[in-house]
């Protein structure tokens, strides 16, 4: 385990995965949700004439099981197809789409190495594990709430509890919004008590819970069944408006940067239709039938990777495999790495 610390880049990573994040609906919803979606967009595209297109092009897609960790691969791949295929009809040209879900990085890899693929769907840290290769371009993710931000956590305790400060929640108990196959939320939170000098979440809180709904990390706070949450930025303040009572009860201790769930990459290599499927991306919000595709990913909009986007994920990344390191070296309990108890559907992770 120690050796896998010091040489190996995701191995830092790998104990994230036991915390088991979900899709944002429930796999039955999302998949009707789709093919109402692809009813009310009809059959292949067509000429004026009614004849096939002259514009035909095939394309394989792989898409990263973890952002798509409790949903059937049958229904993840029926939802990536009627994404793209709706791209190409709004563009005139028809697109046959091979979807695959990929298991994990080294499947990821093994496909690239067969040959070029039109899209690939990653969590940042699979992307940070594959950007080596050089094929991968980051194209988009997806943006979010009133602003039309990145993904942000908020660390929030109950207004009546004495803690004012970090330092006070020692030996509370803390639940954790998962976010996919990147747990960005623990993340956050081990470079936050390191920041201000405290120990592991493990040491440092009594508990620590991973949560996949962002009530389930605010609303035991609100009603003194826990310590503190760590809860999305964007749905706790939707959940501020629609019970004001939670936003004056709850006080917010700090505040992540702006961080990226996901990332959609076009491969390197030459691609039919490239830079069709890229506008298509880029105005899916446009039109009616984009923006519903867009509500069943939580996202308001695709918008361009900027570097910076990168670069404060990858810091956190950075900062976190520090953090593991410092711990081993230390002999401390690394952040997480104790096996975890299944208890009610949650993942509690115990000092």
């Amino acid at each position: 385990m120690r050796a896998a610390f010091q040489s190996d880049y995701s191995a830092p990573f790998s104990i994230l995965r036991q915390h088991s994040p979900t899709c944002i609906l429930p796999p039955r919803l999302l998949f009707a949700i789709f093919s109402t979606f692809l009813i009310g967009i009809g059959g292949p595209a067509r000429g004026q004439d009614g004849s096939p297109p002259e514009r035909h092009a095939h394309m394989e897609i792989l898409y990263s099981s973890s952002l798509f960790h409790t949903v059937s691969k049958n229904d993840a791949i029926a939802s990536i197809r009627a994404w793209t295929e709706a791209i190409s009809r709004q563009n005139g040209f028809q697109l046959d789409c091979d979807v695959s879900v990929a298991e994990g990085v080294g499947e990821v890899r093994k496909r690239m190495a067969k040959g070029p693929l039109g899209l690939v769907l990653l969590n940042p840290v699979e992307y940070f594990e594959l950007e080596g290769s050089g094929l991968l371009e980051p194209a988009f993710t997806g943006t979010r709430g009133k602003e039309d931000e990145s993904l942000q956590f908020v660390l929030v305790t109950n207004q009546d509890s004495a803690e004012a400060e970090i330092s006070g929640l020692r030996g509370k108990t803390l639940a954790i919004q998962s976010e996919y196959g990147a747990d960005l939320g623990r993340m956050w939170i081990e470079v936050l008590l390191h920041d201000n000098g405290l120990a592991p979440a493990d040491g440092f809180f009594r508990s620590v819970t991973s949560v996949s709904t962002p009530s389930a990390a605010a609303l035991p706070v609100f009603f003194g069944k826990l310590g503190a949450g760590v809860v999305d930025r964007d749905s706790f303040e939707l959940m501020e408006e629609m019970n004001p009572q939670l936003g004056a009860r709850l006080r917010v201790l700090s505040v992540s940067p702006p961080l990226i769930r996901g990332i959609l990459c076009m491969d390197r290599r030459p691609v039919p239709y490239r830079e069709d499927l890229i506008q298509g991306l880029r105005d899916l919000h446009l039109t009616p039938a984009g923006r519903q595709i867009l509500m069943v990913f939580k996202s308001n909009r695709l918008k361009p990777v900027e570097p910076e986007d990168l670069e404060r994920v990858r810091t956190l990344c950075a900062k976190y495999r520090q953090i593991a390191r410092e711990a081993v070296a230390a002999k401390l309990a690394v952040p997480g790495v104790t096996r975890p108890a299944r208890t009610g559907g949650q993942t509690e992770v115990k000092p």
